[in-house]
């Protein structure tokens, strides 16, 4: 992506929601990562400073973070 800074993190699934969010943030200041569960309708516009973390009931992430 032509976005600055780390863009996905595929190491985080399986992890805890929370603790994806602070190693994220912390590997690339420029973005807010939003927790999300499973099939939250979300908006499809592209943003560089967001990420989203997809979650289950249990609060695991899913699916790799990814800039968006």
């Amino acid at each position: 992506s032509s976005c600055p800074g780390k863009s996905s993190w595929p190491h985080l699934v399986g992890v805890g929601g929370s603790v994806a969010k602070a190693i994220i943030e912390r590997q690339n200041p420029n973005v807010k990562a939003v927790i999300l569960e499973e099939g939250t309708p979300v908006t499809k516009d592209f943003r560089c400073n967001r990420v989203r973390i997809w979650v289950n009931k249990r609060g695991l992430v899913v699916s790799p973070p990814r800039i968006g």
